[in-house]
């Protein structure tokens, strides 16, 4: 991260960063490090100037963030990522009514805005789970966060929910995420039909794919 790292608002990104590293290496658990980054978090939400560094940054074609760098969501970019796993630090935008799907996470979550109001829903899925393909879920909770308003997300089936902009501006999302479980996907539910779709990471999944092909190559190669 310091070689791609340059310029002022990057400096005092990643200086805080690393003190956040050096804070969260001997806390334990999962729910006292999200209790550091609800105490941390606002903060930096309310550096607007910062924001408003890394914005002009992007259109500037500086460096960091890195625009290729690969992610789930296309309104993401990756801000940091601690060298020992420990957590991640990212941005998202949203424009006028944008919303992700309504998705799980592999990693507990701290998010708030920036810039602009944040929309949180959450569900609770009803069925046992037994089905991987598809899924019964229920609305549990709307709210819409303030700028320098906190919200946290839970792993797996306990944080089911989608985020997004519910007005005609733009939203800013800035979420710390902890060190994620071993599963190498996240699940996307779509609320007309009850289906669920894996995704994996675009590196991840063009393995999978290499490996298919290869195995069906493999599998028709004539014999001698």
């Amino acid at each position: 991260m310091d070689a791609i790292m340059s310029g002022p608002y990057q400096e005092e990104l990643l200086g805080g960063c690393r003190k956040w590293t050096e804070a969260v290496k001997p806390i334990d658990g999962s729910e006292d490090r999200m209790a550091f980054f609800r105490d941390e978090l606002p903060a930096l939400l309310a550096n607007r100037t910062l924001f408003e560094g890394i914005l002009s940054g992007i259109l500037s074609g500086a460096p960091h963030p890195d625009l290729r760098q690969e992610t789930l969501f296309d309104n993401e970019l990756v801000l940091f990522r601690d060298p020992g796993r420990l957590f991640s630090l990212r941005l998202y935008i949203f424009g006028p009514g944008e919303h992700t799907s309504v998705h799980d996470h592999t990693s507990w979550g701290v998010s708030g805005s920036a810039f602009g109001q944040l929309e949180v829903v959450r569900y609770h899925r009803e069925d046992d789970g037994s089905d991987p393909e598809h899924a019964q879920l229920a609305l549990t909770e709307r709210r819409v966060l303030r700028p320098g308003e906190i919200e946290t997300t839970l792993p797996l089936h306990q944080g089911i929910h989608r985020t997004g902009n519910p007005t005609e501006g733009t939203t800013l999302m800035v979420s710390v995420y902890g060190t994620p479980l071993r599963r190498l996907y996240i699940q996307r539910f779509n609320l007309e039909n009850g289906s669920v779709h894996r995704v994996f990471t675009p590196r991840f999944k063009k393995k999978m794919l290499a490996e298919q092909a290869l195995t069906a190559m493999e599998t028709t190669r004539p014999s001698n």
